[in-house]
């Protein structure tokens, strides 16, 4: 019986662990294109990464459940430039480590404790769209202070390129319920 649910385990941690690189890779091939279409960037040059964001949806409003996945492409970018040797600067680092009840932290959004101004030359931003079956994301590179777009790329994700589909699922601690 203790095999079986071994057996289980890996099974589903194995499934997890394939979806997450297959979001990886998309992202992977998504940087590949903007940076064989970048031209000359200086490597020492310091780059930030922003959030990748979704298009506006109706009301103004994004959907709850890519929040997550926004962020983990923001992640996936983080990787694949810091790893291309770039000098990837992280704007969201606070002066110092902040020590709290079960957790460290270094990294945070309240615009009050970040620094207000941060030495860049390029800013690596995007958007997405929701499509019937896929989400269509845009990336460009903005070379500041000219802001002027020295590339871009655009590509398509699979809807279920890091949730899986199904009738129910748990996403962000809400239940969703798919098409019947």
């Amino acid at each position: 019986m203790l095999a079986g649910c071994a057996n289980k385990a890996a099974l589903s941690t194995q499934s997890y662990a394939d979806q997450q690189d297959n979001l990886h890779l998309h992202v992977e091939r998504m940087i590949r294109q903007m940076f064989d279409t970048a031209g000359r960037i200086h490597p020492g040059s310091p780059l930030a990464i922003g959030t990748i964001l979704p298009a506006q949806l109706e009301g103004g409003k994004s959907l709850p459940e890519h929040r997550a996945l926004s962020l983990q492409i923001q992640e996936s970018l983080v990787t694949f430039a810091t790893q291309a040797g770039l000098s990837v600067i992280e704007f969201k680092t606070l002066p110092a480590v902040h020590i709290e009840s079960g957790r460290d932290l270094m990294l945070s959004r309240d615009v009050e404790a970040l620094s207000e101004q941060v030495d860049l030359q390029y800013f690596l931003t995007g958007t997405y769209s929701q499509q019937q079956h896929s989400l269509m994301v845009n990336l460009r590179l903005i070379e500041l202070p000219a802001k002027r777009v020295v590339a871009a790329a655009t590509d398509y994700l699979p809807n279920d390129v890091a949730w899986p589909q199904g009738k129910v699922v748990n996403r962000n601690n809400l239940i969703y319920r798919g098409q019947y």
